[in-house]
């Protein structure tokens, strides 16, 4: 009998399908979206989720949390299950928060392996897990109709990037899309992977600024490995791709090769786009090795192993910040506030006293008062304007 699995997304996104068939291969798999609990506050949300665990038998949680303002360490911690996953995609931009919150789980999964290194360092137990499908594509041998293809979303960055490639002549399908604009529907994505022969990977993080809660935000981006180097291979094109310590951990020049500016981008464009021998050459020694590494199966049995360990790591924090305590209490009382719910909201207090019990007499004070004010000015603010 297979183990029971509880996947708890943010919200719905695309990849999300990927990631319940991967762990549906192994496990009993269950999900649920955190943003379709309405008018619930923290602890109504923690009781419901520990019901359907209870109820379903449930041993295992995988906890969704990037770029998500509610899923923290305290959060994780009132969860009733034998083991819990933290899963995460972008960890570039929010390490030291997820850091934390990953000290109430037994098992990192992250999708970049530069990041699974930055947590083992810290003692956690981590591993390398894709986020995007990893089935082996059978039937990738179609006409090669496209140069060069991109895909993902565009940044101002980006789009200098992307003009200036076809400024210079190559032919470029340019499939992107900005914020708030839905991607290709997914089999039509990959036909037209399976038709490019390159497949350009840009690996600059979206944001206009990385967000360092721990200090001041001073670097504009990182450089991030990005799924669709996988994908290109997986669906039998080559890949150029802007540089990422991740993938330079995971392939060689020879294989995946690597620019910093666009005129280098464009420099190795029109190398291989002019030697067909040359970008067979390479196109052939990267897929075999992405068929080779990415295939579903063999990606996912050392996480499957892992899962069935009885004995994990554990870290132990010395204590938690001030800043990460600030931020949770914010993400604790402001879930579903309104003018309506603020008795309700009023008892969420007591978790506020009970992450803070360790702390000392100025941080009390401070999150505390905080809290009042933020309870106070929001419940206003979220009545009169909702979230969406």
């Amino acid at each position: 009998m297979k183990n029971k699995v509880l996947i708890i997304y943010k919200y719905g996104h695309h990849w999300n399908s990927n990631i319940t068939e991967k762990f549906s291969n192994y496990f009993d798999t269950e999900f649920l979206y955190i943003n379709n609990f309405k008018n619930k506050n923290f602890a109504e949300i923690v009781n419901d989720i520990n019901n359907l665990i209870k109820s379903k038998n449930i041993e295992i949680v995988v906890f969704d949390v990037d770029y998500f303002k509610f899923i923290n360490f305290f959060f994780i911690e009132q969860i009733n299950s034998k083991k819990k996953i933290i899963m995460i995609g972008d960890d570039a931009g929010l390490h030291e928060f997820h850091s934390i919150t990953a000290s109430a789980c037994d098992l990192v999964l992250n999708s970049d392996p530069l990041a699974v290194l930055k947590y083992s360092e810290k003692g956690y137990e981590a591993l390398f897990f894709q986020f995007e499908s990893t089935k082996l594509i059978k039937n990738n041998e179609s006409k090669k109709e496209i140069d060069v293809l991109f895909y993902g979303h565009i940044t101002p960055d980006r789009k200098g990037i992307l003009d200036y490639i076809t400024k210079e002549g190559i032919s470029l399908k340019n499939v992107g899309h900005e914020d708030n604009i839905s991607m290709l529907p997914k089999d039509e994505l990959l036909n037209l992977i399976s038709k490019s022969k390159i497949v350009l990977n840009l690996s600059k993080t979206r944001t206009t600024v990385v967000q360092n809660y721990a200090s001041e935000s001073i670097y504009q981006f990182y450089y991030q490995l990005k799924g669709k180097i996988i994908v290109a291979g997986l669906n039998g094109a080559a890949c150029v791709s802007e540089y990422s310590p991740g993938q330079e951990l995971l392939f060689n020049e020879d294989e995946v090769p690597t620019f910093f500016t666009k005129e280098e981008c464009v420099m190795i464009l029109k190398k291989l786009l002019n030697n067909n021998e040359l970008l067979e050459k390479y196109t052939n020694k990267f897929t075999s090795k992405v068929c080779d590494l990415y295939e579903e199966k063999k990606s996912f049995e050392p996480i499957y192993n892992a899962i069935k360990k009885s004995n994990y790591r554990k870290v132990k924090l010395i204590k938690i910040p001030y800043w990460y305590l600030r931020i949770s209490a914010k993400q604790i009382l402001l879930r579903n506030l309104k003018l309506s719910s603020l008795i309700k909201a009023i008892f969420q207090f007591r978790i506020i006293f009970k992450i803070i019990k360790n702390s000392n007499f100025l941080i009390k004070f401070l999150i505390v008062f905080e809290s009042i004010i933020n309870t106070l000015w929001y419940s206003f603010t979220f009545t009169i304007k909702p979230k969406k």
